[in-house]
């Protein structure tokens, strides 16, 4: 299980930048979440507050506003405290569902809004 500071709606984690703040470095966050998916039952699991310490900001995002930490293929779940959300074999529209199901409920709404029209 690794740490995130925001998830994007393909499932992309940015483990690096929160606003305009360099926080921490790539380290070994996609090597360790790709040994993960080769263990034998093994998953790549990503875990993060749904939002930030006083509820303001959504941390599940329509897209990172830093780098790409780790892609979304590397990526089977997100967790949050209202759900996990299982990305596994899904399109860019149940991805984007899910995570929209494990951000805060204040924040679901805006980020539905904003979906792209994917498949």
């Amino acid at each position: 299980m690794n740490s995130a500071i925001e998830v994007d709606l393909h499932g992309q984690v940015s483990a690096e930048v929160a606003g305009e703040r360099y926080v921490g470095a790539v380290g070994g966050q996609a090597g360790f979440l790709r040994a993960a998916r080769l263990a034998r039952s093994g998953l790549a699991v990503v875990a993060l507050a749904a939002t930030n310490a006083d509820g303001t900001t959504s941390r599940i995002v329509p897209a990172v506003s830093g780098p790409v930490t780790t892609p979304q293929s590397d990526v089977d779940l997100v967790i949050t405290e209202f759900g996990a959300a299982d990305l596994r074999g899904t399109s860019y529209r149940e991805r984007a569902e899910r995570l929209i199901g494990v951000a805060a409920p204040q924040h679901r709404a805006a980020l539905a809004a904003g979906m792209p029209p994917w498949p």
